[in-house]
């Protein structure tokens, strides 16, 4: 018994240089994405980082590591630590820390462009869906699109259920990169649903925005389903006060002339 106890003590006092170096990494990452270190400049040395945030060099080295393996520095033996350029070297795994700031408000230059990247992907992806989805594919979509009307539990299950509903629809499109993308962006896409779209528009409109995806995927028309798609984004953007007109497909979503509104059928433009 007292050996277990000595094991559980070495393992308490091996975790926590790891939660420093992690605690260290976070508020380096910060400073370097807030422009405290600039693109370019050098960081101070082991040394000095070990005495300005009280940690010893041993931390500091395993904080630089996660830095580094993020691509947000880069270690020249002999010369330095160099921050790198953050948008030409690093990845989706800052997301969190863009997204929102250290004194906790949301950054809303970044929520902009995510909202304008998820839409710009959802519409590709649905529209593919709703044009090669097998009728098996389809069975598994209505019964969760019908599930998530009734689930009877907290966010955490509804979360479970849109990622499970989204994979599907991902996987109904029978596109591997889509695929992929899914799987470094699933999550993300659910976490802006919770933080933002059921809060600002509510469950009902979400709900209904399956609902209607379902009869466009019913009927395989791959326009009506883009097209519900550029509407919720537009209204999601409009309830948070984003301008309407921005760059690229966006403006054609503001425009009278809704991409392939004239290949839409007799009955989605009833739908309309």
């Amino acid at each position: 018994m007292p050996r277990k106890q000595l094991r559980n003590g070495q393992r308490s006092r091996e975790a926590e240089p790891i939660t420093l170096a992690r605690e260290l990494s976070g508020r380096l990452m910060r400073a370097i994405l807030e422009g405290t270190y600039a693109s370019g400049s050098r960081l101070p040395t082991e040394r000095e980082l070990a005495e300005v945030f009280g940690m010893t060099r041993t931390v500091v080295r395993e904080a630089l590591k996660r830095l580094e393996a993020l691509g947000l520095i880069r270690i020249r033996q002999g010369s330095g630590i160099y921050v790198e350029d953050f948008q030409l070297t690093s990845g989706i795994e800052l997301f969190d820390v863009l997204l929102a700031s250290e004194d906790g408000t949301v950054n809303l230059r970044f929520l902009r462009d995510v909202i304008e990247f998820r839409g710009h992907m959802v519409r590709i992806i649905v529209r593919l869906a709703a044009a090669r989805r097998t009728p098996e594919e389809l069975a598994a979509i209505r019964k969760m699109v019908y599930e998530r009307r009734t689930c009877p539990g907290g966010m955490e299950q509804l979360d479970e259920l849109n990622i499970g509903l989204f994979r599907a629809i991902a996987e109904a499109a029978h596109n591997q990169v889509y695929r992929l993308v899914f799987n470094t962006m699933g999550r993300i896409y659910v976490k802006l649903r919770g933080l933002y779209d059921t809060p600002l528009l509510g469950f009902e409109q979400t709900q209904t925005l399956f609902e209607r995806l379902l009869e466009a995927f019913e009927q395989q028309d791959d326009a009506m389903a883009e097209l519900l798609i550029i509407r919720y984004t537009e209204a999601l953007r409009k309830t948070l006060g984003f301008d309407a007109q921005t760059s690229g497909f966006m403006e054609l979503a503001a425009s009278h002339e809704q991409p392939g509104s004239e290949s839409l059928s007799p009955h989605s433009k009833e739908r309309l």
